[in-house]
């Protein structure tokens, strides 16, 4: 689609975090009507001195969207609404948006996890929900300045109802600079994206690991070989196959981490995941390091309550969300977790070869 034929939109990105920054940069860049809502702190860092995007190849991009802490300052509706706050706002972000009033505005949602769109959907109808993914690594350095990690990847879409044509915003979004990939099925394209999260996320927060050191470790390797096979069963009793993801072959991932040999399959997916996530830590472990709530709904929440409705044990991931909830309420000590694989095998139930003992199975 011509430059020219990509009408400038007036976007609202409901959260101004990483996600919400990087894509709000990106989209002020090339033009849009950009409205950023987020905390007090980080929409007086905009006001005051812009919203600022650093890329791994040394370049900083500095643009002006509109940032807000109150969507009571927007008055007029918007074209489409971005969500990316944590699964954990959902429902108050719902709520927000439902007492505006509008009826025209799209909505993506960015979110982590694979219920946020079908949240969305029950709130405001299907025909105007977009399920999105993002595949590029963003942290937030301070207020109003976010860090691109790697510029491998991309987005994701997928109409939450067949009657959603997604060809223009895609034409719009790469334009704006984004590799941006159409897909039929919403939930094949959000397991997939979940997968991706899932791998050294929950194990490194617990044992205070970087992702390299966790894959490589045939121990650790092992609980995530296991975490990882239990998603991918629950995915295949939801009816669900691994998609490509951009940047990512995620069922060749997948196919590897089922079938593939331990010893020559830890150092290539250790070296990945460190490229892959660059100088960010994990979701999990950077919440829990800042004593932030734990988006574990999102995550190992997520494979455990849809496994459970499609009647598949999911011990690993259970084991997983209870150390984790245990570490974020303060009934378990970080100090005694930190580097203790011995006990992350005794609770998930596993030995170091990866299969479930008695007491787990």
């Amino acid at each position: 689609m011509p430059v020219e034929s990509v009408p400038v939109r007036r976007i609202l990105i409901f959260g101004a975090g990483a996600v919400g920054g990087y894509l709000g940069a990106m989209l002020s860049a090339f033009g849009h009507q950009v409205i950023l809502l987020g905390r007090p702190h980080v929409a007086e860092a905009i006001q005051r001195h812009g919203l600022t995007l650093l890329r791994p190849d040394g370049l900083q991009l500095t643009t002006r969207p509109h940032a807000i802490s109150d969507l009571d300052a927007v008055h007029s509706e918007v074209d489409a609404i971005f969500l990316t706050v944590k699964a954990y706002d959902t429902e108050a972000a719902i709520a927000a948006i439902q007492r505006k009033g509008w009826r025209s505005p799209l909505l993506f949602c960015w979110q982590n996890g694979v219920d946020g769109e079908a949240r969305l959907a029950t709130a405001f109808g299907a025909e105007r929900v977009v399920a999105g993914t993002l595949t590029q690594p963003v942290s937030v350095v301070a207020p109003g300045v976010v860090r691109l990690e790697r510029t491998r990847g991309g987005l994701g879409l997928a109409p939450m109802a067949p009657v959603q044509d997604l060809r223009e915003w895609q034409a719009l979004l790469q334009m704006a600079g984004f590799s941006t990939r159409l897909y039929p099925d919403p939930r094949a394209m959000k397991w997939s994206k979940l997968l991706l999260n899932l791998i050294a996320n929950a194990t490194c927060a617990i044992l205070d690991w970087p992702t390299e050191r966790v894959l490589r470790d045939p121990r650790t390797f092992a609980v995530e070989r296991a975490a990882f096979r239990e998603a991918l069963t629950v995915m295949r009793a939801l009816g669900l196959r691994p998609v490509p993801l951009p940047g990512y072959p995620v069922p060749l991932l997948a196919w590897a981490i089922r079938w593939g040999p331990d010893p020559l399959l830890r150092p290539i997916l250790a070296a990945m995941g460190a490229r892959g996530r660059g100088e960010k830590l994990p979701s999990l472990h950077q919440d829990l390091q800042r004593g932030a709530r734990l988006e574990l709904e999102a995550y190992c929440g997520a494979v455990v309550r849809h496994g459970a409705r499609a009647g598949v044990p999911t011990p690993v991931h259970a084991a997983l969300a209870r150390i984790l909830e245990d570490l974020a309420e303060g009934r378990e000590d970080r100090a005694t977790w930190r580097d203790n694989v011995a006990a992350l095998l005794e609770r998930t139930g596993l030995h170091a070869s990866g299969r479930l003992t008695a007491r787990a199975s």
